[in-house]
């Protein structure tokens, strides 16, 4: 596990692993001298599963760094072995990652580099040499690992672990070149000096930030413990997009701010229903909801002044697909009523126009020996969200029709689970609907329906569904009444 991450106070270096150096590696290693028995792996990882996995803003992380850190580092080798065996034995299907994790049924080879990596990067951390890049390098391999294997809770603990070496390094970044009046005549040369070490910044934090969505999704409390700045309004209305990267991180920042926020009013409004918003949480609501169209605005000022390749374009409609959804999602998180939603047709008519785009740019139906999953959250959770929020019938069952086309699994999220789910909410809250239109009634309507995390192992899990009308209802024992239902894969 991450826990023992700990940055040595004293020994705490981050020149070792500059920018100069990094400049002279090779997109593609050719040799893997020396690796013993897991050369086999590595050779997967690097001809199977680093397609797979690699996307436009993190093709440098899994073809470039990854790769060139394994020759030096331990740690990252033996996670790199683990992580291409792992890719050649799994199908991607979260019932068969389970159905292994849940049995105790793994095997040796994964647990030996695992737990060599682990021991590798301990050892690491108390030499002089070490630099917090080896240390995140690893923690994201070992991320991706729990990932593919469906283990949520230690993916999580790494991930936020991970996290919290970043707010470190960055804290410390400040101390150490805050100018002062001592130090002002050679605050260009340290400035300069410092320029060099840019992977954290460009490379890993960000795919850190944009993998901190799922956790939040997950309901894990990161901002109780992690540094997630609270939204700009100025911020994002001076932003302007230069490049495609840019604007995935800044909708990356947006989107975990946004989960918060639509998290934090939805526990307000649960736990304490009987009371209407201060004004202080509707300024909040408001003032999200002008960055997301503020940080929009930039997006389509972007799209008209530069030509985009056509992968450029489906970057920036998996962009769109999250937009509608948390804009959506923010402006109706704050009341039970689901009538709200109704109002967004358009919008979730977006989300499934874009998705379409990409589900139609990727070839689906051909067999690859890697698994098919892919590291980023993508589409799924955005089609659930359509499926189950946008209560036009024909809608919510295109989005069912773009979950059966059985996209690659996404981190923890399985298209087929979400089918599963998506049809039961449909079928609930569509037992009475209006004789006018054929929407559900609100009555009917569902105010929440969550997966549960688990899964047994021959692909049983439970799901929670709360309807709008019942939410204030208590079981004898004070807990929420909820309906709950069994499923199996």
């Amino acid at each position: 596990q991450c826990d023992g991450y700990e940055i040595p106070t004293e020994e705490y270096q981050i020149q070792v692993w500059s920018s100069d150096k990094l400049g002279s590696l090779q997109n593609t290693v050719s040799t893997y001298s020396g690796f013993g028995n897991g050369v086999r792996y590595l050779e997967f990882y690097h001809h199977c599963a680093r397609p797979s996995l690699a996307s436009h803003f993190d093709n440098d992380f899994w073809s470039r760094i990854a790769l060139q850190l394994a020759h030096s580092e331990p740690s990252v080798r033996h996670a790199l072995i683990a992580l291409g065996y792992l890719h050649s034995t799994e199908t991607g299907s979260l019932r068969h990652a389970r159905s292994r994790f849940a049995g105790q049924r793994e095997s040796g080879v994964l647990l030996y580099h695992y737990n060599k990596s682990v021991r590798s990067l301990v050892d690491r951390i108390g030499e002089s040499s070490y630099s917090p890049e080896i240390g995140l390098v690893t923690c994201l391999l070992f991320v991706c690992m729990e990932f593919l294997r469906g283990n949520y809770h230690t993916a999580f603990q790494h991930l936020t672990n991970g996290y919290k070496i970043i707010t470190e390094y960055q804290e410390k970044k400040q101390l150490t070149f805050a100018p002062s009046p001592q130090s002002m005549t050679s605050q260009t040369s340290s400035a300069s000096s410092f320029s060099l070490n840019t992977m954290i910044e460009d490379e890993l934090r960000p795919i850190f930030v944009r993998a901190m969505a799922s956790a939040l999704l997950y309901g894990v409390e990161a901002d109780a413990s992690l540094e997630i700045p609270e939204p700009s309004l100025q911020h994002y209305k001076q932003l302007r997009i230069e490049n495609i990267r840019e604007a995935q991180l800044s909708a990356f920042e947006l989107r975990n701010q946004s989960i918060i926020l639509i998290r934090n009013l939805s526990r307000r409004i649960f736990h304490e229903h009987d009371k209407p918003l201060i004004p202080e949480e509707i300024e909040q609501q408001q003032q999200m909801l002008q960055c997301q169209q503020a940080w929009f605005a930039s997006l389509q000022e972007f799209r008209q002044t530069i030509r985009l390749s056509r992968n450029e374009e489906l970057a920036v409609s998996a962009l769109i697909t999250h937009y509608y959804a948390t804009h959506i999602w923010a402006a109706c998180a704050h009341e039970f009523r689901q009538t709200p939603f109704d109002d967004h047709l358009a919008g979730f008519q977006d989300i499934i126009k874009h998705a379409g785009l990409i589900l139609d740019s990727q070839d689906l139906h051909t067999s690859q020996p890697a698994a098919r999953f892919t590291f980023e959250i993508s589409l799924i959770p955005v089609i659930y969200f359509v499926a189950t929020r946008c209560r036009c019938p024909a809608t919510r069952r295109e989005a069912v029709k773009l979950l059966e086309r059985k996209p690659p699994r996404e981190g923890l999220f399985d298209a087929e689970q979400h089918v599963v789910v998506t049809k039961r909410v449909i079928e609930i809250e569509e037992e009475e609907v209006d004789p006018i239109t054929g929407w559900p009634v609100e009555r009917t309507r569902l105010w929440s329906s969550v997966i549960d995390a688990n899964m047994d192992r021959n692909g049983g899990f439970w799901a929670y569904f709360m309807p709008s009308s019942s939410a204030f209802q208590k079981t004898p024992d004070g807990k929420p009444r909820l309906r709950q239902e069994f499923f199996i894969l």
